[in-house]
């Protein structure tokens, strides 16, 4: 008996026992995209009878999506399984036109790993860890740095870089880089945007450190829901609602609601200088904004992981100090790699099944 073919766009772990059974299961093509032309010629022939598509993380990115080749899809194609949390919803609507169910994956994994990156972030952004890293490794003398960082010197905000003005004389013990103190972010406030299982996580992480934790969703948790976070949180409809923010947390998705929810208008709006930080969706956050914000001051700190026009990254972000930028790597663990490949199977195989998927999206 012949058995069921699954496309397999990408790679995974193939010792984890998972796919061992699966291969038992199914006849597993893997293939690498490359132009949408050859996708299509390969859909209408190599990959005619196809009944399923794992889709790893970069998905359909390389060719504009899967929309842009569904009208070629084969009529024996039920389910497309994406390994990531992420995903196209354009996509989702149209795939469910066409009868085709998508799949993604619970953010379980990915709540530990991501938060553990917001975690760094936020120590560095109060502690500005990364300034003093960058300048040891050049000049290679401890006190010697800590003395050229002197509170006396007006840090550089149009290039994002301290000024070095010590004189070996004065009270220099590293608790300042030029005029910006060097705080513990123990009771500072911060302000999470999204708060689904990875916002709660960061929440936790950033609770734990001693930070008062104000979360911004659509719609209040319930009282019960709250209680079981195990931490104090406060809830805010919107950022321009909260009275007091040292650091802003992105976590939301991309949505239409949520393009550029951190522009000029709100940057300026906020009373105090703050820090930012975004591993949700790059285009959350309307990058110039961003680096006008650092060069006015009125943004003291950015850690990003995800960016509005990825893969690249706006140029004026690259040099500076008060920035630290990081590939989309805030979920990139072998054990949360291992979980996402493992959960796209059982969707496929559920769906092949005759069920409806673990996390069906469409």
């Amino acid at each position: 008996m012949t058995k069921p073919q699954v496309l397999f766009i990408g790679e995974l772990n193939q010792a984890i026992p998972q796919f061992q059974h699966f291969q038992k299961k199914y006849e597993v093509i893997f293939t690498s995209l490359t132009t949408r032309e050859e996708f299509v010629e390969k859909l209408k022939t190599e990959y005619k009878d196809i009944v399923a598509i794992y889709a790893a993380w970069l998905g359909f990115l390389p060719i504009g999506g899967f929309r842009t080749v569904i009208e070629h899809a084969p009529k024996s194609l039920k389910v497309v399984a994406f390994c990531s949390v992420g995903y196209d919803h354009e996509d989702a609507a149209i795939m469910k036109d066409h009868g085709i169910i998508m799949t993604n994956v619970p953010s379980d994994g990915a709540a530990g790993p991501v938060a553990d990156l917001v975690l760094y972030n936020t120590i560095t952004s109060f502690r500005q860890f990364q300034m003093y890293n960058n300048s040891l490794k050049e000049i290679k003398h401890t006190i010697s740095i800590r003395d050229q960082f002197s509170d006396k010197g007006e840090f550089d905000k149009i290039n994002g870089k301290p000024t070095r003005t010590g004189n070996g004389m004065g009270y220099n013990f590293g608790h300042y880089i030029n005029n910006r103190p060097c705080l513990s972010p123990n009771g500072r406030h911060v302000s999470i945007v999204g708060f689904g299982k990875i916002g709660q996580t960061i929440g936790k992480r950033l609770a734990d450190i001693g930070m008062n934790v104000t979360y911004i969703k659509r719609n209040k948790l319930s009282s019960e829901e709250e209680s079981k976070l195990g931490y104090e949180v406060t809830y805010a409809h919107k950022i321009e609602e909260v009275p007091q923010i040292d650091l802003i947390v992105i976590a939301c998705p991309a949505t239409p609601e949520t393009n550029h929810l951190i522009n000029a208008n709100i940057i300026n709006s906020l009373r105090n200088p703050f820090r930012i930080i975004n591993i949700g969706r790059g285009t959350v956050i309307e990058e110039q904004a961003l680096v006008d914000g650092l060069k006015s001051g009125k943004v003291l700190f950015a850690g990003l992981d995800v960016f509005e026009m990825e893969p690249k990254i706006h140029p004026e972000l690259l040099d500076r100090e008060d920035v630290v930028l990081t590939p989309h790597i805030g979920a990139s663990t072998v054990e949360n790699f291992d979980y996402t490949a493992t959960r796209a199977l059982e969707n496929i195989e559920s769906i092949i099944e005759g069920g409806e998927g673990l996390t069906r999206v469409n």
